[in-house]
């Protein structure tokens, strides 16, 4: 099931689970009061919210996707090269993925779904996230890491050679970079890990970002999602 909230909604549902603090979509600007009150107000009427006591609580369906939100320490923040949408930010927590995107048909609202490991898997390759790699057969012993070296802008070598100094949004510019996966903490969103996925031509190249370490190896979905699985059984 999907939801549709508009930013401050989702908001205003951070605030009832009690997160002030939490990287991922906010509003360009401070809401009014009576913005607020009157979102409070519309999302009583509807049944999002109760009041208990003092308290406004969220209710089931929705408090269960809050509930995983506000227990991940972690978001692992989905971007496609060339900016293009969704960007998504996902959290984790009991093996459901909750994940946040800008709405297909209005981006000043963002929906939400929860997902589990096997339906989050084939979303990123839906979304064409984890592409089908492009060579079907064994290429033996074939220099892919000198065909990538040679095949890659130097402003991007550079750019990957400065470890986790760079936002992500310096890569998505260059057309070989086809997705990034950035880990970050939950809460004021410092970047751990981020994985990239490079398309020079001949065949896909993942990146492992994480510290001063940088591989590259050739990419499958497999390999892929396994990495992003050890994220959050390692960093959880």
């Amino acid at each position: 099931m999907i939801d549709i909230f508009d930013l401050l909604e989702f908001q205003v549902l951070a605030a009832a689970r009690g997160m002030e603090d939490y990287y991922g979509f906010f509003a360009d600007q401070e809401a009014a009061k009576e913005d607020i009150y009157y979102t409070i107000y519309q999302m009583a009427r509807s049944g999002i919210l109760k009041q208990e006591g003092e308290d406004l609580v969220i209710q089931p369906p929705v408090s269960g996707l809050m509930d995983v939100i506000a227990a991940s320490p972690y978001v692992l923040v989905i971007d496609r090269g060339q900016y293009m949408l969704p960007r998504q930010c996902i959290y984790c927590h009991g093996g459901i993925y909750v994940c946040l995107e800008n709405c297909n048909t209005d981006i000043s609202k963002i929906s939400i779904c929860g997902l589990e490991q096997e339906e989050f898997n084939l979303q990123l390759r839906d979304l064409d996230q984890m592409p089908q790699p492009y060579l079907t057969e064994d290429m033996g012993d074939y220099d892919f890491e000198g065909y990538w070296e040679g095949h890659m802008p130097e402003e991007l070598k550079k750019l990957l050679s400065s470890g986790l100094e760079a936002e992500t949004e310096e890569y998505l510019e260059f057309p070989q970079v086809h997705s990034v996966f950035a880990l970050r903490e939950k809460e004021q969103g410092k970047l751990l890990k981020r994985m990239f996925l490079l398309d020079p031509g001949l065949e896909f190249c993942l990146v492992l970002q994480e510290g001063d370490s940088l591989t590259m190896e050739r990419y499958s979905r497999e390999r892929a999602e396994s990495v992003l699985e050890a994220w959050w059984r390692d960093e959880g």
